[in-house]
């Protein structure tokens, strides 16, 4: 673990920080680290990125709660769903191709960050009526735990744009909601993909350490930047992540073909 442990802390620390500023970090930006850097394969980088969310999500959640910026309902209504399908998704999507899986979360990625950086055209400011609002929760509660456990992503590219979206969110009360609705799922996920072996717990201290300093820096600048530079900061940074995706999606060249 030694030798691995500074590049474990800076790995937890960019997930920390996206984490508490843009509601990102577990597996959006963790898995690529994982990957490229530590050299992890696919199944332990989910897995792994996995567990560390757990940490940042809990901070950040802190951070944001103490400064009035979560919703307890709100996070509640969606983070039921998204607590019993996690694992039982992580269990099927065990060999889905993921080419496919890459494709599909970048598509629904940058459609979520246009809609956020052009709320206002696309809803008038308005939110979903209030007696709608509980249903509409319990579906984002399926979309975050078959983002979780299909994908290993811990749901913030998709939960925060559908607070903005359906229930008019400021931005920073969004993001604390995000952070918070999603920790039943990081749990129910993370115990699925510890049975299924692909936590690597070793490096899980370093990451965690890292996770938490950065998501408490992170949720403080949130809550200090302007509401629509922060949205407008985060509707791009979700197109460029699901550009991504998209790029990375395409499968390998075969030898001799153009």
């Amino acid at each position: 673990m030694v030798a691995g442990l500074p590049r474990a802390l800076v790995i937890g620390g960019i997930a920390g920080v996206g984490g508490g500023l843009a509601s990102l970090g577990g597996g959006t930006l963790v898995i690529p680290l994982l990957m490229g850097w530590l050299g992890m394969q696919p199944l332990g980088a989910r897995g792994t990125a996995m567990a560390v969310s757990l940490f940042s999500a809990a901070m950040g959640s802190l951070v944001y709660a103490g400064h009035d910026m979560l919703d307890l309902p709100v996070a509640v209504w969606v983070a039921v769903p998204s607590f019993l399908l996690a694992p039982l998704l992580a269990a099927w999507s065990e060999r889905w191709p993921a080419q496919r899986l890459k494709a599909g979360f970048g598509l629904v990625v940058v459609i979520g960050g246009l809609l956020v950086i052009f709320r206002d055209s696309v809803t008038g400011g308005m939110a979903l009526p209030i007696a709608w609002q509980p249903a509409y929760l319990v579906l984002v509660g399926v979309v975050e735990g078959a983002v979780s456990g299909i994908i290993g992503i811990s749901g913030g590219p998709v939960l925060a744009p559908l607070f903005v979206l359906g229930l008019g969110m400021p931005q920073q009360l969004a993001q604390g909601c995000s952070l918070a609705a999603r920790l039943p799922a990081v749990v129910s996920g993370t115990w699925e993909n510890a049975r299924l072996g692909n936590i690597r717990w070793h490096l899980v201290p370093g990451l965690a350490g890292g996770a938490m300093a950065g998501a408490w820096a992170g949720s403080h600048l949130a809550l200090w930047l302007p509401e629509r530079g922060l949205r407008m900061g985060f509707g791009l940074l979700l197109i460029g992540i699901g550009l991504h995706y998209l790029a990375t999606a395409r499968p390998p060249a075969q030898p001799g073909r153009e």
